[in-house]
């Protein structure tokens, strides 16, 4: 049985599973933690692993050109294709950073805004997703900061915050850093599903627009 591929979680039955105990935990938009334990998951092969959901935030840049930054993924999943600007949140002597703040530093440190630019934005779009059976991942090592090991599985959640520019965004400097191989200004006109990482982040961008139209930000 195929249970993994490049340390993804794809057998539809766990990841069934997997989302329904992530579900079941009934956690609001503000994690109180950056990690919470599922207990233990029995693989389709007899192996018994922990479990865990890992909270993420992510950045969702627009300007009022109809255009949005992404950035092309070093790594994966999803090594080569578009994403939001993102990753996951911090804890740290066991004070837990806030959503928008792990956005705002994911977006410096990935697309290389300045800090300043985004200091009096973001705003939250929609609720945190947790039904994301497409974004379930082995451990590929012992994970610093958290209690992931190698081998153990995690589901990650995450939120979009988004910062509304009036001026064209191919104005700005732009430097892609950290898990970020290249970072560019795009129509979102242009945009289609599969040009995506993570299935779920042009729903995010197209949410994030109807919400600057509705004057929220």
């Amino acid at each position: 049985m195929d249970i993994f591929k490049e340390h993804m979680v794809v057998d539809a039955g766990m990841q069934r599973e997997i989302v329904a105990r992530i579900m079941a935990l009934g956690l609001g938009d503000v994690p109180d933690q950056a990690v919470h334990g599922l207990g233990i998951l029995r693989l389709p092969d007899g192996r018994d692993v922990a479990l865990h959901v890992r909270h993420a935030a992510d950045a969702i840049l627009l300007d009022a050109f109809g255009q949005v930054v992404l950035i092309t993924r070093k790594h994966h999943p999803g090594s080569g294709k578009l994403a939001l600007p993102g990753g996951f949140i911090d804890e740290v002597n066991g004070r837990v950073e806030a959503p928008l703040v792990a956005a705002k530093r994911e977006a410096v440190e990935e697309t290389g805004i300045l800090a300043e630019l985004l200091a009096e934005g973001g705003v939250a779009v929609g609720h945190r997703r947790f039904d994301r059976p497409f974004d379930i991942r082995e451990a590929w090592n012992d994970i610093l900061g958290t209690s992931i090991k190698l081998g153990e599985l995690f589901g990650v959640s995450t939120q979009g915050f988004c910062f509304k520019f009036n001026e064209n965004l191919t104005d700005i400097a732009l430097q892609a850093g950290d898990d970020a191989a290249g970072v560019q200004v795009l129509r979102i006109a242009t945009l289609r599903a599969e040009m995506f990482a993570v299935p779920d982040h042009l729903e995010m961008i197209l949410e994030a627009v109807g919400v600057m139209a509705d004057g929220l930000g």
